[in-house]
């Protein structure tokens, strides 16, 4: 009893062969594989992803696994209706025959080898990070394959989201060869190779006394090569087109398979080292010739036996897709779970000791280092080592310490002892208790003052030499007052300032810059703080001074010019000056000037000049010193009231909009003049408001600032009546 290849059907999506013989067997072969159906009727699959505890070498974080089983099996509720069908075509054919109907058996194929394949996203180490696949089906029963696919942590996550749905994520390939028999057809395959070499060669050599030799070689070399192969298919009876081309496809592949293993080996040509004239020899003669055949013809002839290919292939349907004995839907969580590594029971505080210092360069001889949890010397893990305890004598060197966690406590208590070089004293830390992973023992920590002082940009052109006064005491830990004064010029910019204080650093050191500049002058700044290890001192112009200077008078109608000599002085840097003439007028109403110094918090800046008017007059300004950074010139005349609004100082990243309402009022005089003025951050120049005044002694006005803010709130202020002819507007504080 066989397999028949051109007695097939489809019943439910299945294809139904019948036997060679008895028409009450038949051979059910699916569409396509499945996952494994436990007894239960539950698909045999389990997906996992997990997370480290700690964090990795590698970085990784965690990963993910998924573990089925794939067959490849008509489903059951496909069953019921293919043995309706098929009964009814037994009862057919045995009332043809005028027999009584036997049962319909289904048979079993009989597979004699198999491969099977799985196809997934990102295979290329993207998403998987390894694939067990055995290779192969149990080519029996249910033709069962397992795969287990290990994730990368992105893995783990693309697959748990691809895999639920609709859809899915996974194709199984599989490639099965079982006995099956030929329908009643003659098929000749045929097959002709051959190769034929041919080689001749003569050397006739004449030796001559008193006259030239004579040397004649002829030499002809032949090869030829042919191959042929074919199919010759006699087909009966048979019409089934899509049966002719699986048989003819069938009979290539039996035709390549055995021209692989019948290929004739190409011959070789005489080599060139047989070519040449033997020693002694005068007259050579050579002639070969080598002809290979192979040639075959394959038979397959009605009711032969033939080794038959099937390739069934598909994806596999998500868990989510697929439905239990009861109808309902598979839900995910039941067959995936999410695994956290870190078990209470396995826990451990693994602590990596350093000493972040340079044992070459600070006059450090060891630092031991003592470890305590709950009460205990925490384990050592070098080799022969105390526990609870390492010495370190280098930067590189790192002790390491673990134990197991009790009682969820992370914490333990550390405490370390300095020794210096050439010292008898000690340095020994207060006990810290902390759940640090990595101890760091610092600089700051190891009982040492040690500044790295370098010259930053200073421009040695103008700088001859640098005095720094460099100064430290902590009275809090019994630190003494330390100073080291040093020179710093531009063949000796680095010096190093070390001291043992024989306690932690906490508090920051001062110090003090003296400039002394080639032309003599001596700059000094103000005195600074600083914690870094590398100190860095900068050229003495260490900022900059902005004053403004705004024309608040009539530059359209009155004023015609404003002269002004600006001078800045230093007077405790050597009277280190600057200087700056500028001119005001109708067309430059302001001018900034920028300027180097030496602290922005010295010096002081003097002004003078001239008021040129338009009727041609002129009136001085005495030398003034600025109070502020803003500097209004000139003041308003007696018999008009001119009012200045300076926006400099409002700060337009929170602000929208400024309104500011004035009103003067003189009843005796019938006078009543008010203005608005819109300030904008696109329109924020200084305004003027000018009143004309018939009693130059009622010059009061008042005015009222609404600040429209930019989180949506508003802020106004309606100062009592003033005589100031200068409105600064900041924003209140409210």
């Amino acid at each position: 009893m066989t397999l028949l290849i051109d007695k097939v059907q489809q019943i439910e999506g299945v294809t139904v062969y019948g036997d060679d013989s008895d028409f009450s067997i038949y051979y059910l072969v699916p569409q396509q594989p499945r996952y494994r159906l436990n007894p239960d009727g539950t698909p045999a699959f389990r997906f996992l992803k997990y997370r480290f505890p700690i964090d990795r070498a590698d970085g990784r974080k965690g990963g993910g696994a998924v573990l089925f089983d794939a067959e490849f099996v008509v489903p059951e509720d496909k069953m019921p209706r293919i043995m309706e069908v098929l009964t009814a075509q037994v009862q057919q054919e045995a009332n043809r025959q005028n027999v009584q109907a036997p049962p319909v058996k289904i048979g079993t194929i009989t597979y004699t080898k198999g491969e099977v394949k799985l196809f997934v996203i990102g295979a290329d180490g993207t998403f998987v990070e390894e694939l067990h696949n055995p290779g192969k089906s149990s080519l029996y029963g249910n033709n069962i394959t397992t795969f287990m696919l290990e994730f990368t942590p992105e893995g783990a996550t693309f697959f748990e989201q691809a895999m639920q749905g609709q859809g899915g994520a996974v194709s199984v390939v599989y490639d099965l060869h079982f006995w099956a028999k030929l329908p009643p057809v003659t098929i000749n395959a045929w097959f002709n190779a051959s190769k034929f070499y041919s080689f001749y060669q003569t050397i006739d050599v004449d030796w001559h006394l008193w006259s030239e030799d004579d040397y004649r070689e002829t030499v002809r070399e032949t090869m030829i090569s042919s191959e042929s192969m074919g199919i010759e298919p006699d087909w009966g009876g048979l019409t089934d087109e899509k049966i002719k081309t699986q048989l003819r496809d069938w009979a290539f592949r039996s035709l390549e398979d055995a021209v692989e293993r019948n290929m004739i080996q190409a011959i070789a040509p005489v080599p060139e080292d047989q070519r040449d004239m033997p020693e002694g020899i005068e007259n050579v003669t050579r002639d070969l010739s080598n002809f290979q055949i192979s040639s075959f013809n394959l038979f397959y002839k009605e009711h032969t036996t033939v080794e038959w290919n099937l390739a069934p292939q598909g994806q596999l349907q998500n868990i989510t897709n697929l439905k239990d004995k009861d109808g309902n839907l598979l839900r995910w969580e039941d067959y995936a779970k999410t695994i956290n590594l870190d078990d209470p029971f396995f826990r451990q505080l693994r602590v990596n000791t350093y000493v972040n210092a340079d044992f070459n360069k600070l006059p450090i001889h060891s630092v031991e280092v003592k470890l305590l949890y709950d009460g205990r010397p925490m384990p050592n893990l070098a080799p022969d080592a105390p526990e609870g305890e390492v010495v370190l004598r280098k930067p590189d060197e790192i002790g390491h310490f673990a134990t197991y966690v009790e009682n969820d406590n992370w914490k333990y208590k550390y405490s370390y002892q300095v020794n210096y070089k050439g010292e008898s004293r000690i340095f020994e830390s207060e006990e810290v208790e902390t759940n640090e992973g990595n101890l760091t023992i610092g600089v700051d920590d190891i009982g040492i003052l040690s500044v790295n002082v370098s010259a930053g940009d200073i421009n040695w052109n103008d700088v001859d030499s640098v005095l720094v006064t460099l100064k430290y005491e902590d009275p809090d830990e019994g630190v003494e007052p330390f100073e080291d004064q040093f020179t710093l010029t531009k063949t000796l910019p680095n010096h190093l300032v070390q001291e043992v204080i024989f306690k932690p650093m906490r508090k920051s050191y001062k110090y003090f810059v003296k400039y002394f500049m080639k032309d003599g002058k001596e700059l000094e700044g103000d005195e600074k703080q600083g914690r870094a290890e590398n100190l860095f001192i900068q050229d003495p112009f260490g900022g900059r001074k902005t004053v403004g200077i705004r024309g608040v008078g009539d530059f359209v109608n009155r004023i015609s010019q404003v002269y002004l000599d600006l001078k800045y002085v230093d007077e405790q840097n050597d009277n280190y000056t600057q200087a700056k003439a500028i001119v005001l007028s109708k067309d430059t109403p302001f001018v900034d000037w920028s300027f180097p110094v030496i602290s922005p918090t010295l010096g002081k800046v003097v002004y003078s000049g001239t008021v040129v008017f338009k009727d041609g007059t002129v009136q001085p300004i005495a030398e003034t010193t600025a109070a502020t950074d803003t500097i209004l010139v000139p003041k308003a005349p007696q018999d008009v009231l001119e009012v200045a609004i300076v926006p400099d100082l409002l700060d337009w990243t929170k602000l929208r909009l400024v309104k500011v309402s004035l009103q003067y009022q003189d009843a005796d005089n019938d006078i009543n003049e008010t203005k608005d003025f819109i300030l904008t951050p696109q329109r924020r120049d200084m305004q003027t408001w000018k009143v004309e005044l018939k009693d130059k002694t009622k010059n009061q006005f008042t005015y009222k600032v609404v600040y429209y803010l930019t989180n949506g709130t508003q802020k106004a202020v309606s100062p009592p009546a003033t005589t100031d002819n200068t409105i600064i507007l900041e924003i209140p504080e409210m």
